[in-house]
């Protein structure tokens, strides 16, 4: 991936909700509300997700939630995981949100291979009390 692509991602909040509260991730910090979800629903793992904007090159808003709707009908077969819907938005609102899914329970590497499926370049990843960090695919 190259430096101005991963400014991208770095400078872009990663937003989900649960129960009507939004909890926002960003590339290398830690999230209270995130551990409290994790303790909760008793998960170490967290993977933030979408299938929008195959290689960063920009789709149709309809072909973007088709996709997106092939990724969830995926999601809703994992065992062990669970979901909520967000998006991501870059912080200086250049580019539109991309609606996304926060999937927890998810192991990395099936993760990687959903992210390579839908041609997707990097999607961020976040353990119980450590920093999210992007998984460049």
């Amino acid at each position: 991936m190259d430096a101005t692509l991963l400014e991208h991602y770095k400078n872009t909040d990663y937003w989900f909700v649960v129960n009507d509260r939004k909890v926002t991730l960003s590339v290398g910090s830690t999230n209270s509300d995130f551990n409290t979800l994790c303790h909760g629903f008793n998960y170490k793992t967290g993977a933030f997700i979408t299938a929008f904007n195959p290689q960063s090159q920009q789709f149709s808003l309809q072909e973007n939630r088709e996709r997106n709707q092939q990724l969830e009908a995926e999601l809703v077969g994992f065992k062990g995981t669970r979901y909520f819907y967000g998006a991501g938005q870059d912080r200086s609102l250049q580019w539109p949100a991309e609606e996304s899914f926060m999937v927890f329970g998810a192991q990395q590497q099936t993760v990687i291979d959903l992210a390579r499926r839908y041609q997707q370049n990097a999607f961020l990843w976040i353990e119980y009390r450590h920093a999210a960090v992007l998984i460049d695919v």
